[in-house]
């Protein structure tokens, strides 16, 4: 799992070669999923997770979609979890365009009229806060006196004196609210190109049609009040210029558009829920054409969604590295403790792991050769940073970070949690006893939890809390580092770091330092890690306490079946102190 080959794709320029498709514009891509309400959805992606998985990176990688409406709701899909039967209902529309490559043409070609970038601003006609008419409780009076006034001139000319006063006053409505017709102009026309495409879609009766039916009717009701929006600003509609000042003119004297835009914009709002309706229809319809494109040209696989506390993910890679090594991991009541240098690999098989999660949860596929796993909410904790506006340090953003997922534990609802490097913000001692705490907490109960860590000794810790320990591993050949990006069992046993500064050119009397300290700490760490044993025993005859510390700091591992009695009388001062601190007033204390 190469992490110098994500961070290359992650940082790759975003300006397309000619003849692709603009920079994205995540603004706007990514309106609708805020805007959008979340009742629906069984949990969303913070942005601290989609930051952590990079997900807008992975986002511009597997989109295909044609319309900005079908960009706006993928985005909004692979944040939005809506539970596992509304993944099953994506993956069968997908496979309805997988299977019929003329449907996917034709709804592609009406798709591609949305394609222009005020299409983004579709979505507003939904959410925003209807503009307000300005002054319109004068506008009926004022036109009816308006009508009166030239009605009454061929009898009483002087009548065209009031008409003139009149008309000043409704030029001033008139281009008072000029600004907010004109703010909807663009989302008006697009609107139009909406409900044509809506409606071929449902005539190819793509999955959604029946739904969409009644509510493209509706829109179609809204869309023949707002053509006097839409025309605003449009010279193909005008014919000529003297044309379209007789047309200016008729509008004030009359009021006509400020009168067509008040009912317009009372339609928008009493049908916003129809508009919402044939947006998703067509969004989604996009969404999983641009999946159906994505399989075809992808190694994927459809994910299998099962009870109980199990991960299996085969020849698993990451959609962002070329040339991504597979790996496979299979938890099957556990969570995962996961070891290795820096650059190993070890991070990024983690967001690998997370967002094959977040794949199959959300657009039914996995960037893997099999993958079956609980349904579960997705929380991370991979890239934190202190936030000096808040006055936070780096620590108290791990301690919230970690507040959350302590209270998402909570729920009986399974929870997927991916940590890095838990409390680094804090010294040694402290972090590994609170990391311990914690990983044994998430552990317990339906969830999953995968963690990565450079601490061997709270690999050591967690064997007994449900962890299964992995590791990546790197080796020094010919003077240079040598990754091979697999998934190896077991804690990391190798040390490297001092290698690696030794390799790129370290003065020699730092690294000797360097190790002569690491040799003193081992010592000092073995030494004390009796305490972690807490005494000990099994069979028959005394053991003691200094042998089984010169046994630890000889690096032999004492089977549990070789330590018997611990006679703590027999030991030295320190020994008998140490031996009391874990057996007490008891000789037997179990390991």
């Amino acid at each position: 799992m190469k992490p110098t080959s994500y961070l290359s794709a992650l940082f790759r320029p975003s300006a397309p070669p000619a003849g692709e498709r603009p920079p994205y514009d995540f603004d706007l891509i990514s309106r609708y999923f805020y805007n959008c309400p979340a009742e629906d959805a069984s949990h969303t992606i913070d942005a601290e997770t989609t930051a952590d998985l990079d997900l807008n990176a992975v986002f511009e990688r597997i989109d295909r979609t044609t319309s900005k409406v079908g960009q706006q709701c993928l985005y909004a899909r692979m944040r939005t979890l809506r539970g596992e039967e509304d993944a099953a209902a994506f993956g069968r529309s997908t496979d309805c365009f997988s299977r019929n490559g003329e449907l996917a043409a034709s709804c592609t070609k009406s798709l591609s009229r949305l394609t222009d970038e005020d299409a983004y601003g579709l979505q507003s006609l939904i959410f925003d806060t209807p503009a307000k008419v300005r002054y319109f409780a004068w506008v009926y009076p004022l036109t009816l006196l308006a009508v009166a006034t030239l009605l009454a001139a061929p009898f009483y000319p002087l009548s065209l004196l009031l008409f003139m006063a009149i008309f000043a006053v409704n030029l001033y409505i008139h281009y008072s609210n000029k600004l907010n017709v004109s703010l909807y102009g663009s989302a008006v026309k697009q609107l139009s190109l909406a409900l044509r495409t809506a409606r071929e879609l449902a005539v190819e009766e793509v999955p959604g049609t029946e739904e969409a039916t009644g509510q493209i009717r509706q829109v179609a009701e809204v869309e023949r009040r707002s053509r006097v929006v839409g025309t605003q600003g449009d010279s193909a509609n005008e014919l000529a210029a003297i044309a379209w000042l007789f047309i200016e003119l008729a509008k004030v004297a009359f009021n006509i558009e400020v009168i067509l835009f008040q009912r317009f914009i009372g339609s928008i709002t009493a049908r916003r829920d129809a508009i919402h309706g044939m947006f998703r229809f067509i969004g989604e319809t996009d969404a999983a054409l641009s999946v159906a494109r994505l399989r075809s040209e992808t190694q994927t696989c459809r994910p299998q969604f099962v009870d109980g506390k199990y991960l299996m993910a085969e020849q698993v890679v990451h959609p962002l590295i070329d040339g991504c090594v597979p790996n496979t991991l299979v938890l099957d009541g556990t969570g995962l403790l996961l070891t290795g240098s820096n650059m190993s690999g070890k991070t990024t098989f983690i967001r690998t792991l997370v967002l094959n999660a977040l794949t199959a949860e959300t657009l039914d596929i996995c960037f893997a050769g099999s993958y079956t796993a609980p349904y579960m909410r997705l929380l991370s904790s991979i890239r934190i940073s202190d936030d000096i506006a808040e006055g936070t340090s780096y620590y108290l953003q791990e301690v919230l970070t970690v507040k959350r997922f302590l209270d998402a534990a909570q729920d009986s609802v399974p929870c997927l949690f991916a940590l890095d490097e838990l409390f680094k913000g804090t010294n040694t001692t402290e972090r590994i006893a609170a990391g311990k705490a914690v990983l044994a907490h998430l552990n317990r109960g339906p969830h999953i939890v995968l963690v990565s860590t450079h601490d061997i000794e709270l690999a050591e810790l967690l064997d007994s809390d449900g962890y299964e320990l992995h590791h990546f591993r790197e080796e020094v050949v010919d003077g240079r580092l040598v990754f091979d990006y697999q998934l190896h069992t077991g804690p990391l046993t190798t040390r490297n770091a001092i290698r690696i500064l030794e390799l790129y050119d370290y003065p020699p009397e730092l690294i000797a330092e360097a190790y002569a300290v690491q040799e003193r700490l081992s010592e000092y760490i073995i030494e004390h890690r009796i305490r972690i044993y807490d005494a000990a025993v099994c069979r028959k005859d005394d053991i003691a306490f200094r042998d089984i510390v010169h046994h630890i700091l000889e690096g032999k591992r004492l089977d549990v079946q070789e330590i018997q009695v611990i006679n703590c009388n027999s030991m030295t001062d320190y020994g008998k102190q140490e031996c009391n601190r874990g057996c007490g007033d008891r000789q037997i204390h179990n390991l």
